[in-house]
């Protein structure tokens, strides 16, 4: 081969491998669980809530959930009681989790009926974690290490560094004890400015979603 023609098919295999890490950073991030996961345990988590109604109302109807996105501990008390209330039902909360106020018309069915929808389409962080594997577990602490944290610090939010403990401990205790906004909440800083940073800083990832169709990823900056 040619000078020439050493060079040319040098030109050509540049373009080629610029052209495929091009393709791989426009590649969408991994979903570690797959939709057949989703799934299941958007299911489990329907089944879940739903039997503590049918343990007293056997013949209750099911209401259809739409949608099933989990929201961070720390806004789901906040979540699940706009959800009530917004659907008609006062509810406030009490040391057994709820207080019901029965003067307003409803029948204790109807209440739980609402109630059921409204756990079910917004459950808490921990309660979606505890049906992840080792892998998927990893790839939750992996985004809330490497994007929520790094996000939070970019934004001048400070935010602790996650414990050392190695990939075991990394998958048990320190995903459930340790949270990238556990400093920011300790701070107690007011409630507009927590909704600036969970916006602009995702706690979860859109792979997190157990709706139906999961939506087009964000990238917390």
């Amino acid at each position: 081969m040619t000078p020439m023609g050493r060079r040319t098919v040098a030109v050509i295999a540049a373009g080629l491998t610029a052209l495929m890490l091009a393709g791989c950073a426009a590649a969408p991030p991994t979903d570690p669980l797959g939709p057949q996961r989703r799934q299941q345990i958007r299911q489990a988590i329907l089944d879940a809530h739903w039997a503590d109604v049918v343990r007293d109302y056997p013949d209750a109807l099911r209401p259809e959930v739409p949608t099933v996105r989990p929201v961070p501990d720390n806004d789901h008390s906040a979540v699940f009681f706009g959800c009530m209330r917004e659907s008609g039902v006062p509810a406030s909360p009490s040391d057994n989790g709820f207080r019901y106020n029965s003067s307003l018309g409803q029948s204790l069915l109807e209440f739980n009926s609402v109630r059921y929808v409204c756990e079910s389409s917004a459950p808490s962080e921990s309660e979606v974690v505890s049906y992840l594997s080792g892998s998927s577990r990893a790839a939750l602490f992996d985004y809330q290490r490497k994007i929520v944290r790094p996000c939070l610090l970019a934004a001048g939010a400070r935010s602790s560094a996650p414990p050392d403990g190695g990939p075991a401990y990394y998958l048990s205790a320190a995903l459930a004890a340790w949270s990238p906004f556990a400093e920011v909440l300790a701070s107690k800083p007011r409630a507009d400015t927590v909704a600036y940073l969970e916006k602009r800083c995702p706690p979860l990832p859109a792979w997190l979603d157990l709706t139906d169709t999961l939506p087009a990823a964000h990238t917390p900056g």
